[in-house]
């Protein structure tokens, strides 16, 4: 194995399956480490802070907060990306960014953060799978399959969309948009190698029990 093979497959060393996004917006500001940390102990194999409001300044306190509970718990597999500022990615315990269509290029995003750091693109047309580099892009993220009160103007994939973009993938995708445990089962059984959710799981009252519900329903669908 060469050098740059053995780097690609240390940095995606991680596991998409339930995969939390932790949005202040949703949960609010005071409120990010405690919803994290409530995830991690409910299941979620992969977390991302998405701030798109705050400066700088709080999104970096927030990362390390984060980073400081994946570093002083048993959950150090779990993989920590931040939405979008690629600049924080150097932050210690931030093991990526994820960055959307509008957001800068995945090749100058690779750049900033070196060849070690976990890179996650969104994608949801076939253009857009067709430009994904799998030697720069580990995971797409794909959606929304489901209608989403994140994104209520985005057009519906739904799982047979879902699925057939799923074969285009060059890399491990993990589907988004309105995905409940009711649901989940389905985006697994579309050939995503995870489900992603906000609200489901940050704005609810107990966030623990809302992951576990969705590592349940990934179980199921993988077993049945």
């Amino acid at each position: 194995m060469s050098k740059k093979d053995q780097v690609m497959a240390s940095r995606r060393h991680f596991d998409l399956s339930v995969y939390v996004i932790i949005d202040p917006s949703i949960c609010g500001d005071e409120r990010v480490i405690e919803v994290a940390r409530a995830a991690l102990e409910g299941g979620a194999t992969f977390l991302q802070l998405r701030n798109k409001h705050d400066p700088d300044n709080v999104v970096e306190k927030q990362a390390r907060g984060i980073a400081e509970v994946l570093a002083a718990s048993s959950f150090s597999n779990v993989g920590f990306v931040i939405d979008d500022r690629v600049e924080l990615a150097v932050i210690p315990g931030v093991d990526g960014v994820h960055i959307g269509q509008d957001d800068m290029g995945f090749k100058e995003a690779r750049k900033l953060i070196g060849e070690d750091k976990i890179l996650g693109l969104t994608a949801f047309t076939m253009e857009h799978y067709k430009k994904v580099d799998p030697d720069m892009v580990d995971y797409v993220g794909t959606g929304p399959v489901f209608p989403t009160m994140t994104k209520p103007d985005k057009a519906v994939l739904g799982v047979d969309g879902l699925a057939k973009l799923v074969k285009l993938a060059p890399v491990p995708v993990v589907g988004i948009g309105g995905v409940t445990p009711n649901n989940a089962g389905e985006v697994i059984k579309a050939g995503a190698q995870g489900v992603a959710m906000i609200r489901a799981v940050v704005g609810v009252d107990d966030p623990k029990a809302a992951t576990r519900e969705f590592v349940n329903a990934v179980m199921e669908a993988r077993s049945a």
